[in-house]
């Protein structure tokens, strides 16, 4: 009963409900003027049929004449009005009709069911290897726990729904920088975000980043607990995001200009750096949360046991993993617990000045392993 109610009132939106009442309410205002007109001229005409009279003179079957001018006027408004109104409301339905149609065949009412889903932003023309990839590293993740959304034309949407080996991939059509298209994602529910731009010839790349800029800061206001990825082509716009700590923001450029430059140093270079990334073997660096067994104990502990239980090379820590509201939000929470004012006014302070998701490479193996740390390995992929 609940489900239909639900659909009930989402179909009453769709067809701007209160735009009708309004509608209807002024027609029944303009009966109810002419009812005072006529009994002004001494014709006690009951209500209910002038409003009657006046539905069947808009649909043209009948028409009530009185040999009275303000009478004559009113009919003229109360039709206007009618031909106006009705045209509007049969338009309203007509368009509800219409776009829950299309809401069922572009699949939005199932995305905004879903929960703990991945929406990434924009089209790349190797997007199908790219999201082959978040399936090969995320093992328990589905095509149909992907929203793929961007505004690219029918041809190359239609080419990923005929593609076989992606079949299930939830594809929007919109422009992700619009709330309303975000919303349809359902992205409040949604656990990662990522966005990639639009790699597309007509587009400067200033103006790519800055869509990718606006979107990451709608999706943090709509969503503070998503972790949201941005992959980005300009320096200027790298640095706008991390200034609104942003968890994860991608420079290609700079990635491109570290392996050039030591590839001219070190033969082989660019080959370590493609081994180290992904070179299809399934081994590659990762990172796996520490378990809090592990808290107050040694790195040097932490890097044998992986060596010898798990035959896999810790690299390193990377410190204040996760997102950044949700690892301030537990550190004041364990504050206010203590009792010693000194250390809440100290963690207060780390708060302010906290990194998240900060690196740590080969530190020492006297190195103390705290909360909320992530291991840098590499090995086979989890």
């Amino acid at each position: 009963m609940k489900k239909i109610c639900k659909r009930i009132i989402g179909f009453l939106k769709l067809i701007h409900l209160h735009t009708i009442l309004l509608i209807l309410t002024l027609y029944l205002l303009l009966c109810f003027f002419c009812y005072l007109v006529l009994k002004n001229e001494g014709m006690h005409t009951p209500f209910w049929d002038i409003v009657v009279f006046n539905l069947l003179a808009v649909t043209g079957n009948d028409y009530m004449y009185v040999d009275s001018a303000w009478t004559r006027i009113a009919g003229v408004f109360v039709l206007v009005l009618g031909m106006v109104g009705l045209s509007s409301i049969t338009g309203y339905v007509s368009s509800a009709f219409v776009a829950r149609r299309l809401n069922l065949e572009r699949g939005v009412k199932k995305m905004q069911g879903m929960k703990g889903h991945i929406i990434i932003c924009g089209w790349k023309n190797d997007v199908k290897i790219l999201i082959q990839g978040i399936l090969r590293k995320n093992k328990d993740l589905k095509l149909s726990d992907i929203i793929l959304i961007n505004n690219v034309d029918d041809v190359k949407l239609q080419s990923l729904r005929d593609d076989h080996e992606l079949k299930g991939l939830n594809l929007l059509r919109g422009d992700f920088t619009e709330e309303q298209t975000l919303l349809n994602a359902n992205v409040k529910e949604a656990s990662k975000f990522l966005i990639i731009g639009e790699n597309q010839e007509n587009l400067d790349d200033e103006l790519v980043d800055s869509r990718v800029f606006v979107t990451a800061l709608l999706v943090r206001k709509l969503n503070p607990k998503c972790h949201i990825c941005a992959e980005v082509k300009t320096e200027r716009y790298k640095n706008y995001l991390e200034s609104q700590n942003c968890a994860e923001v991608v420079y290609v450029d700079e990635y491109t200009r570290y392996i050039l430059s030591t590839s001219t140093n070190y033969s082989g270079m660019s080959k370590v750096m493609s081994s180290f990334l992904d070179n299809g073997d399934g081994v590659s660096v990762q990172i796996a949360p520490i378990g809090d067994q592990w808290v107050g104990r040694k790195y040097g502990e932490l890097f044998q046991w992986y060596k010898t239980e798990q035959n896999i090379l810790l690299l390193g820590v990377l410190e204040n993993m996760g997102v950044e509201k949700e690892l301030k939000h537990q550190i004041l929470s364990e504050a206010q617990k203590s009792t010693n004012y000194g250390e809440i006014i100290q963690r207060l302070k780390s708060v302010k000045t906290m990194e998240t998701n900060c690196p740590h490479l080969n530190p020492g193996d006297d190195y103390l392993l705290g909360k909320n740390m992530g291991a840098i390995i590499l090995g086979d992929e989890i």
